[in-house]
């Protein structure tokens, strides 16, 4: 029976009927989806819906803009292809229907994969565009008609303005990791980009942090969008252990090599995070040595290398990984047990991108930072950013996961990996050029990354490097023998003499003994009182730090009173109990949280280090480098801030804008000016070379057998479908044979061969010209 147009009919609760048949009610049963999604969900593996996935899914298909939040790992991916592939529902050749942009190639491959394994029922076509391909290579895949595009914004952008395509028939627009693309300066080709889609579309915005502030995001074109944040208040998993240990900036590399023995052993997928490019093939050089397999990424890496390097890991060849902030962007390694930060990061944003790599889809990890001297303000950074107070370890402390301390790295570990790293240094010449590079570039790295905040370098000075001093060997790194070793250390280091140089050798006659003698009896009271006075506020501090409950004694209940005295004789009416003397220090607190406004928000430190700034996207993507601090030479060294070059027209110089100087430009057809090099005019010679043309989006017709009108040779104009015959038949459709006939090859040989004899022949005349001209001067100078 077919319904009429009054009777509608809700397809999703059949969908869901028919998706629960034996199975537990609730997850991807009840979301009412097709068929052939619902099979490649079950296919893939997913048991149950994500949070993320829960809030999102059913948002996205009544069709919102979403402005999605979720920390890394959560299932961000699967929250915005599932729905995609539900509204799509099957092939469609009229053009491309969705496009998901990503700010990295390596995360396109990844989301282009995911797409892929779900929608492997639906008959849907989809096409990765990414830099480090064949350009030619995508212009035959477009013409093929996608229903769904991945692209990176700058090879998108490429594609569009040299077909200049129109994209009329896209209906679903996702920018994922939505606040790196806007970070790395891709604003001018996303602006470009959403000129070309309808504005019927439905756009969606998916990141692992976000600002509160959405006005940087409203180019993006969204409408009365939906906010979906969780996990915003933890930022990172409750299940990742988190371990700071601080050591000199020289015994970084000694602990490094410990923990990734350690790891080894244990078969536990590490990942280590380096500043540099340098660093990494200075760790990769030293842990090659010491017996360790390892992967290494880096931006400068060969494309081939790096998907070699990454499958190795993949595929638990190598247990380590060593990286750089730049190059490890948009790379997704499933089940990653351990990272360590050899170099800690200058932003908290930076360390939550890191450590959110571990410890996902339920699973614990552990995330390891080595912090030297000069890094503590950031590391005071990090603790403002989650809002938690620095714990320092003790030396009865015992490591729990769900504790964060604050710790040293034992002297043993140093003292057992500083022999190897000398020897290994000793004997080789290019671990010595190796180091050097490191040192050289670590000088620039330094110069490079953003400065802490002033609140933390100000704290560090006045009271965080006394505590770290106290501090006790992390519980971590502990080791058997490590405690009698440190108490005599620590007694060594605290050990202050009292007598001054003068006074080593006592003798009367000695006048600076004398001298000395006198000026601390002079000055020993005074000493004596500010170490009271100093004594006293410390104890006023611990005091107000504790408890009401503690400073009070425990009152006795009624039962207890009722057993000790045989009559216990109250007044009448209500019985009160003593209320316990409050502390003053603790009433004045909280007046001042009741009656008091700070000038400052609860989340600031949290919010400004998530923030995109606004002013001016084209010179905050030049300095973005500094925030993620490049890995090479080049990338330390780009230009900072506003400065000046000489304009060669004016003979002066000038202040340089955000863009490349001397950078030229093409405007296209809404009046937009991009650079030269997306119009260099490549797709009009390759589309000639193929003998084929293209069917713009506002024209008619099938645009897989569109003609060439321009090309005289295309016989389609008169026969749209010609026939083969003989050796030369192929399939319908198909492409035509390249194999040549024996003909062909023998009339190719013959005009090589008359080719050859021609310039053989040619050589011989000039050789002789040459030589009558000589001959003919020679006898001039000799009359």
């Amino acid at each position: 029976m077919i319904p009429s147009d009054d009777e509608e009919v809700d397809y999703s609760e059949m969908h869901m009927a028919s998706n629960r048949k034996g199975r537990k009610a609730g997850g991807w049963q009840m979301m009412g989806f097709d068929q052939t999604v619902y099979k490649g969900i079950e296919k893939k593996g997913y048991m149950q819906p994500t949070p993320i996935q829960r809030k999102t899914i059913p948002t996205i298909l009544d069709g919102r803009d979403v402005v999605a939040m979720s920390r890394t790992g959560s299932g961000k991916t699967a929250a915005f292809v599932i729905p995609m592939l539900q509204k799509l529902k099957r092939r469609d050749p009229v053009g491309v229907r969705a496009l998901l942009i990503a700010p990295a190639r390596e995360l396109a491959m990844q989301t282009f994969k995911v797409i892929k394994e779900l929608g492997r029922f639906t008959g849907l076509r989809c096409a990765v565009l990414v830099g480090g391909d064949s350009i030619e290579d995508q212009f035959a895949v477009i013409h093929e008609n996608p229903d769904i595009i991945v692209a990176t914004p700058g090879r998108l952008m490429h594609v569009i303005v040299e077909m200049n395509l129109r994209l009329s028939h896209i209906e679903y627009v996702v920018f994922d990791e939505a606040d790196r693309l806007f970070e790395m300066g891709f604003e001018q080709q996303l602006i470009e980009t959403m000129k070309r889609i309808p504005e019927s579309r439905q756009t969606l915005l998916f990141s692992a942090t976000l600002p509160k502030m959405l006005v940087d995001f409203a180019k993006a074109g969204l409408s009365h969008p939906v906010l979906i944040r969780l996990d915003v208040d933890e930022k990172i998993s409750d299940k990742l252990s988190m371990v700071f240990c601080t050591c000199r900036a020289d015994e970084k590399l000694a602990a490094l090599v410990w923990l990734c023995r350690k790891a080894e052993v244990e078969d536990k997928q590490t990942v280590v995070f380096c500043a540099t490019m340098k660093h990494v093939e200075y760790v990769v050089g030293i842990l090659n040595r010491a017996g360790i397999d390892v992967a290494f990424l880096y931006s400068q890496l060969d494309a081939t290398a790096r998907k070699m390097n990454i499958a190795s890991f993949r595929e638990k060849k190598t247990k380590i990984l060593v990286v750089t902030d730049v190059a490890a962007r948009g790379v997704d390694i499933p089940l990653l047990d351990m990272a360590i930060n050899l170099h800690f990061p200058a932003k908290a944003k930076l360390f939550v991108h890191r450590v959110g790599r571990v410890a996902r889809a339920g699973r614990t990890g552990t995330a390891i930072s080595l912090v030297a001297p000069d890094e503590i303000p950031y590391l005071c950074d990090l603790f403002l950013f989650f809002g938690k107070p620095m714990k320092f370890a003790g030396a009865n402390d015992a490591y729990d996961e769900n504790v964060t301390l604050i710790g040293r790295v034992p002297p043993s570990i140093v003292s057992l990996e500083s022999d190897f790293l000398t020897a290994i240094h000793d004997n080789n010449e290019d671990m010595k050029d190796l180091r050097h590079k490191a040192t050289n570039a670590m000088c620039k790295f330094t110069k490079t990354r953003p400065p802490p905040s002033a609140e933390s370098a100000r704290r560090t000075k006045d009271e965080l490097r006394a505590k770290i001093l106290e501090s006790s060997v992390h519980p971590f790194l502990k080791v058997k023998g490590d405690a009698e070793n440190q108490s005599i250390l620590n007694q060594l280091s605290n050990y202050k003499s009292r007598a001054t140089i003068f006074e080593l050798q006592r003798s009367e006659k000695k006048e600076g003994a004398k001298v000395m003698r006198d000026k601390r009896l002079a000055h020993q009271g005074h000493i004596e009182e500010v170490s009271t006075l100093k004594a006293r506020e410390q104890a006023k501090i611990t005091e107000a730090q504790r408890p009401v409950s503690d400073i009070a004694p425990e009152l006795a209940d009624d039962d207890l009173l009722t057993a000790t005295f045989g009559a216990v004789i109250t007044p009448a009416g209500p019985q009160e109990k003593p209320k316990p003397k409050k502390n003053r220090e603790e009433e004045r607190r909280r007046e001042k949280q009741e009656h008091f406004i700070s000038y400052l928000p609860s989340d600031h430190h949290a919010e400004q280090q998530l923030s995109v700034d606004k002013r001016d996207f084209a010179r905050e993507a030049a300095n973005a480098v500094v925030e993620i601090c490049g890995d090479d030479d080049r990338a330390l060294r780009q230009p900072q801030g506003n400065q000046k070059r000489w304009d060669r027209k004016l003979k002066r110089y000038v202040g340089a804008s955000g863009e490349e100087p001397g950078a030229k430009k093409v405007r296209t057809e809404d009046g937009t000016w991009v650079p030269a090099t997306f119009k260099s005019g490549r797709y009009e010679r390759w589309k000639q070379n193929s003998k084929i043309g293209y069917k713009k989006d506002d024209e008619e017709g099938d645009a897989e057998m569109a003609r060439d009108d321009d090309n005289p040779n295309d016989v389609r104009k008169f026969n749209p479908k010609p026939k083969r015959y003989g050796k030369q038949a192929t399939a319908p459709g198909g492409p035509p044979s390249e194999l040549k006939s024996k003909d062909q090859i023998l009339k190719a040989r013959v005009k090589k061969e008359r080719l050859e004899s021609y310039q053989q022949y040619r050589q011989k005349e000039n050789f002789k010209r040459k030589v009558t001209s000589f001959k003919k001067n020679a006898q001039k100078k000799r009359k």
